[in-house]
């Protein structure tokens, strides 16, 4: 993913949507910088060389 903003409109079909951004893909609890759970609409900004990871939203798109 391209450094940037990016913005969700929410879940999908889920109850909530899980956003993560990593130092890394390894999946370890030290390499999330910042994580959230979103019940509405929601921005994450992903900075050069960070990892996004995102469950149960709709489509990210990129507002900056």
């Amino acid at each position: 993913m391209q450094a940037g903003t990016y913005r969700t409109a929410g879940p999908d079909n889920s109850v909530l949507c899980y956003w993560e951004r990593a130092k890394n893909s390894t999946g370890d609890f030290d390499s999330i910088i910042a994580n959230n759970n979103l019940q509405g609409s929601g921005r994450a900004t992903v900075r050069k060389g960070e990892v996004f990871k995102t469950t149960g939203c709709q489509k990210w798109a990129k507002v900056g």
